[in-house]
């Protein structure tokens, strides 16, 4: 509760005030040189204008208008104060604003390793012309058109995946090739494809996060999947026919195969 004292102990001994009274009211004025005096018999105020005294501060005028507008058997309250800044000042509108901001995912490179990679199925990856992926059972002197994968390991900033979690990100490349699986959209779903490009550097935009997959291993059975990064619950799969492309699903293992088994030599 914000109190407006009487006059006459309202700050008279530091501002050297003259009291001037009236029937109803009585004011405070800074002792001035008087140029003109009016006075109004009809309010019981006397105005004192004066020339070439500074402007009063903001406290003292407010500290003024609570006083002359000072209800007789009221307190001054603060809301009353308010209702007098709002007749004062001309309102300012703010408006709120939300939103928030994504930041592009990190990945650090760490280190390239190459593993062959089978389905459980057992079927190879095969390269064809000119850059497709296929999975076929191979057997005698066909075994040399396996491909290998190079896959390069990536230590993501922040808690996105890494070994404790099961969760590495990786990218997967053909070895002796400069060609990398991506996963990228293609009308209203995503496709696997292979892209000739060098992602064995640390990925910094969310333009390259389409190189990026999630090794997902799983210890016990000694088999591993690999989920897109840049479209979560989308895998790597190969049709349970032979000689069908290698893609990418949303229903691993049902009517496609998503795991498969590494091993190195």
């Amino acid at each position: 509760m914000a109190f407006v004292p009487d006059l006459d102990i309202l700050e008279s001994s530091s501002l050297n005030e003259e009291m001037f009274y009236g029937p109803d009211c009585l004011c405070l004025q800074k002792k001035p040189q008087l140029d003109l005096e009016v006075a109004s018999p009809g309010v019981g105020i006397q105005v004192t204008v004066t020339k070439g005294h500074p402007a009063r501060t903001f406290r003292q005028a407010a500290v003024l208008v609570a006083a002359l507008t000072k209800p007789a058997h009221k307190e001054f309250a603060d809301s009353d104060l308010g209702d007098f800044l709002d007749d004062i000042f001309e309102p300012v509108p703010f408006q709120r604003i939300n939103c928030s901001y994504a930041g592009a995912p990190v990945y650090r490179y760490t280190r390239s390793q190459s593993f062959d990679i089978l389905d459980i199925d057992q079927k190879c990856f095969v390269l064809e012309s000119p850059t497709q992926l296929v999975a076929l059972h191979l057997q005698g002197p066909s075994a040399g058109r396996k491909v290998k994968l190079n896959i390069a390991l990536y230590r993501p900033q922040s808690s996105q995946g890494g070994p404790g979690t099961g969760r590495v990100p990786v990218a997967l490349g053909i070895k002796g090739y400069q060609l990398y699986m991506s996963c990228v959209m293609s009308g209203a779903e995503p496709v696997l494809q292979l892209e000739e490009a060098d992602v064995r550097r640390d990925i910094e935009s969310v333009e390259l996060t389409r190189f990026i997959f999630y090794r997902l291993d799983s210890p016990t059975e000694g088999t591993t999947r690999f989920e897109s990064a840049a479209f979560p619950g989308w895998f790597i799969c190969t049709s349970l026919q032979p000689r069908q492309p290698v893609s990418i699903t949303n229903q691993p293992d049902q009517v496609n195969i998503a795991t498969y088994e590494l091993s190195r030599h």
